[in-house]
């Protein structure tokens, strides 16, 4: 950590209490009776993460995070579906943020709900999801609803552009060992370390590395 109590460092970890943002989120929901493979890959996806970055204020760099949840979705919402959402990094006063991966980064705000294909319950489903898991370390989702607002950091502050992602794609998989991914997440323990990639029907892509620390 460069700097580690000061008031800039709290505005970028301001979001600790993400029950806040939705506290109906926040409820523990497992698959129900007779899942699917796609009802398995939405609970397994499901907790609070946080990802890494540096930020500079009073033009000094301050380690900070990103921080964002995947709770239960909608409980009418058919197929079922999770929310992925991203919360503000409150960091008007910050000339800018970046990563040592992929340079600058904007703040990303709001939310997107996501699912996979309908599947046919099966005997087998348990053994399909582990299957699928070990062969492709994650999941393809269908982005169903939602967008985001991605500002750049800099100052004064640029305005953000709102994106619809609906119709686009998530891809969530876990980092693989070795990866430049899992050594700049190396300093944090945590019981599960993923990659969000996203890809909305417009041509934006935003990616994230990230590790749990909570499951719900």
């Amino acid at each position: 950590m460069l700097r580690e109590v000061s008031k800039s460092s709290l505005l970028l970890t301001l979001s600790l209490l993400l029950a806040s943002a939705q506290p109906g989120l926040a409820q523990v929901i497992g698959p129900p009776r007779n899942a699917t493979v796609a009802d398995m890959a939405l609970d397994w996806a499901r907790g609070r993460f946080a990802s890494p970055l540096i930020c500079k204020l009073d033009g000094k760099p301050v380690r900070g995070i990103r921080r964002l949840m995947i709770a239960p979705g909608p409980s009418q919402a058919s197929p079922r579906v999770d929310r992925i959402v991203f919360i503000d990094m409150e960091v008007d006063e910050a000339t800018r943020c970046f990563t040592e991966l992929s340079g600058e980064v904007p703040n990303v705000t709001g939310a997107i709900q996501i699912h996979l294909p309908t599947s046919r319950r099966s005997d087998t489903a348990r053994r399909d999801f582990r299957e699928a898991l070990r062969r492709k370390s994650g999941f393809a989702f269908r982005i169903s609803a939602g967008g985001l607002r991605i500002q750049p950091v800099t100052q004064p502050p640029s305005p953000a552009r709102s994106v619809d992602f609906r119709g686009g794609s998530a891809l969530l998989h876990t980092i693989e060992p070795g990866s430049d991914e899992a050594r700049l997440l190396a300093p944090f323990e945590s019981p599960r370390k993923l990659l969000l990639q996203l890809s909305a029907t417009d041509g934006t892509k935003i990616s994230f590395p990230l590790y749990m620390t909570d499951l719900r």
